[in-house]
């Protein structure tokens, strides 16, 4: 077992995040945990760590933080052409074949670090958001396996940090902003569009709404 110090920013009741810490300790013997509790300012910039892992998390991590650790992940639960939030919901919109995960290094901007790894997998027809966010956090599994070799090998450490990845980062940055804008939906909007964004924005928890008279109607099902 390695005796790496580990700061992990996870989601709290989330199943994905319970999977990997419980992957983090069964191979590092000092795992520290976080979960993200709506305070995206949260910062610890005394704590002296090895390897800082994000999951799932909004926390901000400073530069503070990210100069007394060694190094820094994020796992993205999307491919490095949909940055930000909501990037499944546009994805979808957009009509994309493919979906996909992204591991990178953590820097001071939004998705934005050195790609490390992107793992991509087929939309199905009969796929919906959460369908699609299953996989993609399975994918995101697998290369949790693949980051903690990286970690006990410095050798493979250093060839998956040397190595130049095809896969760039879009420009275009989504915004809550403009994740509200889409799950508000314009009364005029024609039957066709209207039928795209239900299937873009419909999950178990979030639903698409229209306002009429300030008040908010919701959408369950396409």
């Amino acid at each position: 077992m390695s005796s790496y110090k580990i700061l992990f920013f996870g989601k709290k009741n989330d199943k994905y995040s319970l999977i990997f810490i419980k992957k983090l300790k069964k191979n590092f013997k000092n795992v520290k945990i976080i979960f993200f509790n709506g305070n995206k300012s949260k910062v610890l910039s005394k704590i002296k760590i090895d390897i800082i892992i994000s999951f799932r998390s909004l926390y901000i991590i400073n530069k503070k933080l990210l100069s007394n650790s060694k190094f820094s992940f994020n796992f993205h639960p999307g491919p490095p052409e949909y940055r930000g939030i909501g990037c499944v919901n546009f994805a979808i919109l957009n009509n994309e074949k493919f979906y996909g995960s992204t591991l990178h290094l953590t820097n001071n901007k939004i998705d934005n670090g050195k790609i490390i790894d992107v793992k991509r997998f087929k939309i199905k027809k009969s796929d919906n958001i959460d369908k699609i966010l299953d996989k993609t956090y399975n994918q995101q599994l697998k290369q949790l396996d693949f980051l903690i070799l990286a970690i006990k090998n410095s050798t493979l450490m250093s060839k998956i940090l040397d190595r130049k990845n095809k896969a760039k980062w879009s420009k275009k940055l989504y915004t809550k902003k403009d994740l509200e804008n889409l799950y508000s939906i314009d009364k005029d909007i024609t039957k066709n569009k209207l039928m795209k964004i239900l299937k873009s924005t419909i999950t178990k928890k979030f639903k698409p709404y229209i306002s009429i008279h300030k008040k908010k109607f919701y959408f369950d099902e396409i």
